[in-house]
């Protein structure tokens, strides 16, 4: 399975933020023990193919910055060796941190990891119990949305986490929990891939860390700042609005449905985004893009701007009840320029990593599935005797259609065998019934 984005969850007040996007703990944890039962007597390896902890939307109100429990957060580090005073924690953040979240220092994400765990206790009791039982495996690699575990005191405080749920339960943890930072091979015929470096907003351009050392900030990609400074605070106000099929119309809904919002997003919002954000990412994501703005979009905004002078002349006494179309008119043409910007510079995260198969399926003759997830689109591709597949996600997707917004909880995972004849079926990608409490067939519907 792939692209939980578990956030913080429910919080001690009993409310859950906007930034939340996983809410099926429940639903989880009965398809753990489906699971369970079902390989009681057999070997079973659980991957989680990336985006599984959401680092990025995990943030605190400045309250909540300056009501620190210091003590515990210090308690918590020395669980896997890192000692810090309390002035040290103190002193550690800086005034952006409170208002967008904290960076992506191992303490920090250790501080991040330990409130999720608060927040989703079914998920991870379900994690203990997939562990506690013989012959079962975790395999978590790294998404774009969960790059602190790149850190190794982040895996190590995953571990003890989960061991002390297992002592709770009076169960003891006889699992092994693996991490992978980029893609792995199984039994040389399962190839497994998060995707985010085949997208130019999610991949990390050079070393993971800014500066090459073994602490300090992670390099992160565009994505991950725009999540960080522009939809964090978006969904807080707007949930879902990130979750919206197709993605190019999310700008529309946004300017119709938070017409305000969305000014101080494409002012102010981005403002702060081009000062933070990572140079390198930027200049290979929009490099192509520059020209496209020199010759269309100034004498665009010029444009604007001499209607805008010519409107307020013949409205000299301020009255601009009659001009309310002009919204409506400017959004149509903001979102035609915005997606014509798009389809001609390719600036959007793909819906398909398909394409990618062919190369690795060349360089790994022996591999016979491929696997990816980021994308959020359940896929399966057969093509003689290899397969493509994208595991979906656990997180609600909202449909826009011409009248209404339709929310659609998916639960999709891929199941693969290798004690059966054939590695896949038509049948490999499933959906979890939850109602009814067994695994269906996924049935998509090709499109071009």
């Amino acid at each position: 399975m792939s692209d939980l984005h578990i956030a913080r969850g429910k919080e001690p007040s009993g409310m859950i933020t906007g930034t939340e996007n996983f809410f099926a703990d429940d639903a989880f944890l009965r398809w753990i023990r489906f699971h369970l039962d079902k390989y009681q007597d057999e070997s079973a390896m659980l991957v989680i193919n990336g985006d599984f902890i959401d680092f990025l939307r995990v943030i605190f109100t400045e309250i909540e910055m300056l009501d620190f429990d210091y003590i515990e957060w210090q308690k918590i580090l020395q669980k896997v060796q890192i000692n810090m005073t309390i002035e040290e924690l103190k002193t550690s953040f800086t005034e952006d941190e409170k208002i967008y979240g904290f960076k992506t220092d191992d303490f920090k994400s250790i501080w991040k990891l330990e409130k999720v765990f608060e927040g989703h206790e079914k998920v991870f009791l379900a994690l203990t119990e997939w562990l506690s039982s013989p012959n079962k495996e975790l395999l978590i690699l790294k998404g774009n949305h969960d790059l602190e575990w790149h850190w190794k005191k982040v895996q190590m405080y995953f571990s003890v986490k989960l061991n002390e749920i297992a002592i709770q339960q009076k169960k003891s943890i006889i699992g092994k929990i693996s991490f992978i930072q980029d893609s792995v091979i199984i039994n040389k015929k399962l190839y497994i891939e998060h995707g985010h470096r085949y997208d130019k907003f999610s991949n990390v351009v050079g070393l993971p860390t800014l500066d090459g050392k073994l602490s300090g900030q992670l390099r992160l990609p565009l994505g991950s700042f725009v999540n960080r400074y522009v939809l964090n605070r978006i969904e807080i106000a707007y949930p879902f609005l990130d979750n919206i099929r197709p993605t190019s119309n999310i700008l529309a809904v946004l300017l119709r449905e938070r017409f305000p919002l969305a000014i101080e997003i494409l002012t102010k919002r981005i403002l702060t985004l081009l000062k933070f954000v990572d140079k390198k990412a930027f200049a290979y994501v929009f490099g192509q893009a520059f020209t496209f703005v020199g010759i269309i979009m100034i004498p665009v905004v010029l444009t604007i701007f001499l209607m805008y002078k010519d409107i307020t002349y013949f409205n000299l006494k301020g009255d601009w009840s009659n001009l309310s179309f002009l919204k409506n008119l400017g959004t149509l043409v903001l979102s035609y320029i915005i997606g014509q910007f798009v389809g001609v510079f390719n600036l959007k995260e793909p819906d398909d990593l398909s394409q990618e198969s062919s190369n690795i399926f060349r360089k790994y003759p022996d591999v016979e599935v491929i696997t990816m997830g980021h994308t959020h689109n359940p896929i399966q591709i057969f093509q003689e005797n290899k397969a493509f597949f994208n595991s979906g996600t656990w997180i609600p997707i909202i449909e826009q259609t011409v009248g209404s917004l339709k929310e659609n909880k998916t639960y999709n995972y891929l199941e693969i065998s290798f004690l059966e004849k054939e590695l896949f079926t038509k049948d490999s990608l499933k959906r979890w019934n939850d109602d009814a409490l067994r695994p269906e067939s996924l049935n998509l519907t090709l499109k071009k």
